[in-house]
């Protein structure tokens, strides 16, 4: 029988998150999925809420700030919006699971509302930054950064409702990306 860790755990519940929102974390059918007994869990966690938790704080921390700080990378602002979008358009086509649309509509439980409040701020305030490194005024740039990331959100739903097999291809992916860059990236610095 596999040695778990705690991370294998957690993964495995956002795995489930994913596939079938966080109703799907569950004891018994994670560790089923797992190939262990319920005992590897309680080794690691005290109970469920407490996995959910750790789970969450993953989550988090790879999709807020350590999303953010690995994109921060990119010195260009304009490569670095390019990169952004180019990865969101392709993640939100790709017909993955998204553990951010399920939870979403979990948004009325306390904890994932605040992981979801944390995560959309942290990645608005790295677009804005983004935005004003383009020399977009403040006003602006928040605006154009809100507009990005609904643009996101709302081609992430949208794949996730659809029927698999109705997911773009390879050239509609390149329009999707190409009308973004159009209508979100500036062709040249505005005055202030």
């Amino acid at each position: 029988m596999p040695r778990l860790s705690a991370a294998d755990w957690e993964q495995a519940a956002l795995d489930a998150i994913a596939e079938d929102g966080l109703a799907a974390v569950a004891v018994e059918p994670l560790a089923r999925r797992l190939g262990v007994t319920k005992g590897s869990f309680y080794a690691h966690f005290r109970s469920r809420d407490e996995l959910v938790a750790a789970a969450l704080a993953r989550w988090e921390a790879s999709h807020g700030e350590g999303m953010r700080a690995s994109f921060a990378e990119i010195a260009d602002p304009r490569e670095r919006l390019r990169t952004l979008l180019r990865t969101a358009i392709e993640y939100s086509q790709s017909g993955t699971p998204s553990v951010h649309v399920r939870l979403m509509a979990d948004v009325a439980d306390p904890h994932v509302r605040a992981v979801l409040h944390r995560v959309t701020a942290t990645r608005l305030a790295g677009l804005e930054r983004s935005f004003r490194d383009l020399g977009l005024p403040p006003a602006a740039a928040r605006d154009r950064a809100r507009l990005a990331y609904a643009t996101y959100i709302g081609l992430l739903q949208l794949a996730q409702e659809d029927d698999p097999g109705a997911l773009p291809g390879p050239r509609a992916v390149s329009r999707l990306l190409a009308d973004a860059e159009a209508v979100l990236l500036p062709t040249s610095a505005p005055r202030a």
